[in-house]
């Protein structure tokens, strides 16, 4: 029977809320996803708890909810090791069941896969993937984060309000120093080929360091050498310094770049020493701000992505840094409050097209049945812009213009990529826009669980000031693994165990009644949204060994963004309802469904339109409604 659609283009926006999302349509920000709203349908899709990444894009790609799927956060309950000792969730390996890329594979359909999150190591055998490990910081691959040279008068630039987590918000570090401080001295004499002999010229040792700013458990190897560039601080004109010569010596004939205030330089390919073996990759550079006098410099380095090792198969990287460019992986997101907001979208906007023509130029010069492209950036605008973008925040009408202004300017470069995109189809093909988890404004200051257990008398620390503070597990009885689940400290199945197995269910009612009697002191209010035992988690589709003896969620304004809330939660402009537009091939002009979608429903629906058998593990359902011919 010939299939609704011949092949099929997937658009990931990591943390797009459908409610966000269409405020965006709405607000005149994101044209392109009008246009495939008009022409097709869209839900207010319902996603997995927790409303996190490696969960919710699994569960997307597989039609499995977490506990049959096994990718349950990004710390995962490790069973025989300690409770503070979970698995780290960035791996496919984990996966008990089938990607929906692998599926086509084994009935001869080809995939392209363009940094789909989660999907590394990759599972693909004949199709081809360009990277796809996890957001901003948590990659594999990458030579160095970012670097921040700054001198003299420097300040940065925050939004201000709380900070989500690392085990929420893993796309950037929150430990160590976030600028690398130099110093600006007068040209030394031993300096060659000066631009303007008979000016005074100022020196700057800029060092790149490998493996810098990026997630310990995620480097690609355990040292890198330092490499030095000198940076030649000049007048162009009788105004006072403008320019920034970048030489590899003190020559100025051994220059690289010429870096003008307010300007990127070009990409140019370099080497780096990492535990000893040289690896190449992509270089530039920013002048963000340079005093006339001297007395205030600010140069930006981006991430340094290597040239090869990141796709499979291998070669392709090569082709894509002929044929395409250099590769971008991250642009900025960590340095965002630190860099102003025009340089780092910038590089979202680079980084949004360098995919778009990763995937135009693979569908080119490769036969294709499945597309499959994603972006962070909706999720990186969640943790930074969204905070305060909202009045329930209290922020200040300027903070909050400026939040606003970075959501807009987010969706805008989204739209921008996914209209890039729509132009692989035809007639025969389905587009699909979809995301994992939304996201929430901030009202008031987050919860945190170990504070509340602490608090209950359930988990108790050492003795001391020492930062973080060590758990003393002979007197804990109860603690957070991941950002939903609680476990007991369990005689018999955990190593430390002193709850005997008599007291599990009495233990367990007693954690959950800690929860609800607990009272946020600033509100007087109660922030928990639910509170369920193991065997009562199965109503929000948590099963298996994996699963918390308790498993909570907050409600959404005593949370971050994301991570602990209801995947139905909403606060002010946005919410937790993940988003879901279905275009093209097999597709009605039906506008807003009104049934209910679930994240379970996305991989048998595609089945369907491409005539792909449908696994049998498989937890969702077609959406026929959204189909042609629906009623």
């Amino acid at each position: 029977m010939h299939s609704p659609a011949e092949r099929a283009i997937i658009i990931g926006m990591d943390g797009a809320g459908m409610r966000l999302v269409k405020n965006m349509v709405d607000w005149g920000y994101a044209p392109n996803m009008a246009k495939l709203i008009k022409k097709g349908v869209y839900a207010h899709m319902i996603g997995v708890m927790p409303t996190l990444t490696p969960p919710g894009w699994t569960t997307l790609v597989t039609g499995t909810w977490p506990g049959t799927h096994k990718v349950m956060d990004f710390n995962i309950y490790a069973p025989g090791r300690r409770l503070d000792d979970p698995t780290w969730g960035i791996n496919t390996a984990l996966c008990q069941s089938k990607y929906i890329w692998n599926l086509m594979e084994e009935v001869g359909k080809r995939p392209i896969l363009v940094k789909w999150e989660i999907s590394w190591p990759p599972t693909i055998k004949t199709g081809v993937q360009v990277e796809g490990t996890g957001p901003g910081v948590s990659n594999h691959h990458q030579i160095a984060g970012y670097h921040l040279f700054v001198a003299g008068k420097w300040a940065s630039r925050p939004i201000g309000g709380q900070r989500d987590p690392e085990d929420v918000d893993p796309s950037a570090l929150q430990g160590g120093g976030m600028v690398d401080p130099v110093q600006l001295m007068p040209a030394r004499q031993d300096w060659k080929n000066l631009p303007n002999p008979e000016e005074p010229c100022l020196e700057v040792e800029l060092k790149i360091k490998p493996l810098a700013r990026g997630r310990s458990n995620m480097l690609r190897g355990k040292r890198g050498t330092p490499k030095p560039y000198f940076g030649l601080v000049h007048a162009s004109g009788p105004n006072g310094y403008d320019r920034v010569l970048i030489c590899r010596s003190r020559d100025g004939e051994d220059g690289i770049a010429e870096l003008r205030v307010g300007g990127f330089s070009r990409y140019w390919r370099d080497t780096f020493e990492i535990d000893g073996v040289a690896v190449e990759g992509h270089v530039r550079m920013k002048l963000i701000s340079l005093s006339s006098n001297a007395d205030a410099l600010e140069i930006f380095v981006p991430q340094i992505w290597p040239v090869r090792g990141y796709t499979f198969p291998e070669n392709v990287a090569e082709e894509i840094d002929r044929e395409v460019g250099p590769f971008l992986q991250n642009p900025a997101r960590d340095a965002l409050g630190m860099i102003d907001d025009d340089t780092y979208f910038e590089l979202l906007e680079y980084h949004h097209q360098c995919l778009a023509n990763v995937a135009h130029y693979l569908a080119r010069t490769r036969p294709w049945d499945l597309t499959m492209v994603e972006t962070h950036a909706s999720d990186y605008a969640n943790h930074f812009f969204l905070s305060q973008a909202d009045e329930i925040s209290g922020a200040s009408p300027k903070t909050m213009a400026r939040c606003r202004s970075g959501l807009a300017r987010t969706y805008a470069s989204m739209d921008r990529m996914v209209g890039r995109l729509m132009e692989l189809m035809d007639n025969e093909t389905v587009i699909l826009i979809c995301s994992d988890h939304g996201g929430t404004p901030n009202q008031f200051r987050a919860v945190d669980i170990s504070t509340v257990l602490e608090q209950a008398g359930l988990l108790v620390y050492g003795i001391g000031d020492e930062r973080p503070r060590e758990i003393d597990w002979s007197r804990t009885k109860a603690a957070p693994v991941g950002v939903s689940h609680i476990f007991i400290n369990l005689k018999g199945r955990e190593p430390t165990g002193i709850v005997p197995p008599s007291k599990y269910e009495e233990m367990q009612h007693q954690i959950v009644g800690g929860l609800y009697s607990y009272r946020e002191p600033e509100t007087g209010r109660n922030p928990f949204a639910v509170a369920l035992t193991h065997a009562d988690a199965e109503m929000v589709n948590l099963t298996g060994g994996l699963v918390g003896d308790v498993v909570y969620a907050l409600r959404p304004e005593f949370d971050g963004a994301h991570g602990r809330q209801l995947p139905t939660a909403v606060l002010g402009i946005s919410g937790q309802h993940s988003t879901f537009i279905l275009s093209g091939a097999g597709v009605r002009r039906g506008g807003e469904l009104k049934t209910q979608v679930r994240a379970v429903d996305v991989m048998p629906t595609l089945c369907h339109l491409l005539g792909v058998p449908i696994p049998r593990d498989v937890e969702g359902r077609i959406i026929h409604e959204a189909l042609e011919g629906a009623r």
